[in-house]
């Protein structure tokens, strides 16, 4: 019984896991085709990692007010969001810059999108 019951959890386990990288892949078909995620998974393992951390972590959400809003417009780029609950780095059409965060207003929202820099992403990665 044990047994049985230990096998089951690594089989949920191993399921569980492999759906969660077949969503972070699928996300990833917005900027690569199949073929190109398999050389990329081939050839260059790292920059595959970088691009799956990418589609959920390169940016977050943060309150803000229309007050800052207004004070920062020079400072804040703009973009429209339809789901801020199921953002994919790769739809928003954002290139990363190398040593500074980009701050976008949502629009419709008083919420800001902050895009980390590509050397916060790295150093985020070697954890």
């Amino acid at each position: 019984m044990k047994k049985t019951l230990v096998l089951l959890s690594l089989l949920f386990c191993f399921f569980a896991i492999q759906a969660q990288t077949n969503n972070s892949d699928n996300k990833l078909l917005v900027k690569y085709t199949q073929k190109e995620l398999k050389k990329l998974k081939k050839h260059n393992p790292q920059e595959y990692e970088f691009a799956r951390y990418c589609v959920d972590n390169a940016f977050y959400v943060a309150p803000s007010s229309k007050e800052k809003i207004a004070d920062n417009t020079h400072k804040y780029g703009k973009i429209n969001i339809k789901d801020i609950s199921n953002i994919n780095f790769f739809e928003l059409n954002i290139n990363l810059i190398q040593e500074k965060n980009q701050v976008f207003v949502i629009n419709n929202s008083t919420k800001v999108l902050i895009v980390k820099s590509k050397e916060q992403i790295l150093k985020e990665l070697k954890k």
